[in-house]
């Protein structure tokens, strides 16, 4: 048994999640029980977890997942994928994630004792500032349906290369990271997990199915609101995050016209307004 004062912390990359989305399905306890499967396959698969000392917490519409760095064992990029595939198989749920990855100290003990002897109680502690930031970034920073990427992270990686594969130099380790990531509007970073999960699938076609399947998403999303608040900016955020990979997608030649067309979501309102091309002021 340990006490709280003996646990030592461990340098660790954080992942602070909220599950957008999870208490609509609560009516519905087979589809919640899907998406938290889902969670636990993705960030706290039991043979992975044991090799990586892994600690996935729930609670809640909440998961915190916390991965020591240790050698050739806790590469930035496979935690970004993580996140990644998780995300993709939550939107035909209607369930989105916003949080954070950062890096910190964090203490973990799976058999922790409080009080002594006989009187003493029992309870898994994790604890520290590195679990305290990534739960300030998710709670106050991200806002919308993104998960941040901690710039102190993405610059740790670049020095330590306990976070890269052996075999990458750093600018090779680097460009991979970058391209699971995309810069928002605010000069954050955060998983650009709609244009990145291309790579991931083996025919075109079913990468176009996820498009539409997120498209359908946001439509929905955007209805559910009737005036602007916290949570229609959700939707309008993510309205433009996904019309932006359409576009990218587009401009690259990975869809044509008609997919195009097909895949981006209108400005519906009141939410929303675009201003027709032949609305110029006089020159």
């Amino acid at each position: 048994m340990t006490s709280l004062s003996s646990l030592r912390p461990r340098r660790s990359i954080v992942i602070a999640l909220e599950l957008l989305g999870l208490d609509e399905l609560e009516q519905s306890g087979e589809r919640a029980r899907a998406v938290i499967a889902g969670v636990v396959q993705h960030l706290g698969e039991p043979e992975k977890a044991n090799h990586q000392e892994w600690r996935l917490v729930l609670t809640g519409r909440r998961a915190l997942r916390i991965a020591p760095i240790k050698p050739a064992g806790t590469v930035l990029f496979w935690e970004l994928l993580d996140i990644l595939h998780l995300q993709a198989q939550l939107v035909p749920f209607g369930v989105l994630l916003r949080g954070a990855i950062t890096l910190g100290d964090v203490s973990a003990n799976a058999s922790v004792s409080v009080g002594r002897s006989l009187t003493a109680s029992r309870a898994e502690a994790v604890v520290g500032p590195g679990i305290t930031e990534a739960e300030r970034l998710r709670d106050t920073v991200a806002e919308v349906p993104r998960v941040l990427v901690d710039a102190r992270l993405i610059r740790e990686a670049e020095q330590n290369a306990d976070l890269r594969l052996p075999h990458h130099t750093v600018l090779q380790e680097l460009g991979y990271v970058r391209e699971l990531l995309q810069r928002d509007s605010d000069g954050l970073w955060f998983v650009d997990y709609l244009k990145a999960f291309e790579s991931e699938v083996d025919e075109p076609s079913v990468y176009v199915d996820v498009l539409a399947e997120h498209a359908e998403l946001v439509k929905r999303g955007i209805a559910s609101c009737t005036e602007l608040d916290h949570q229609a900016r959700r939707w309008t955020w993510l309205w433009r995050y996904h019309n932006r990979v359409i576009e990218a997608c587009f401009r690259h030649g990975r869809i044509g016209a008609a997919e195009r067309a097909a895949l981006r979501v209108p400005a519906h309102p009141p939410l929303l307004y675009t201003f027709a091309p032949s609305a110029k002021a006089p020159e």
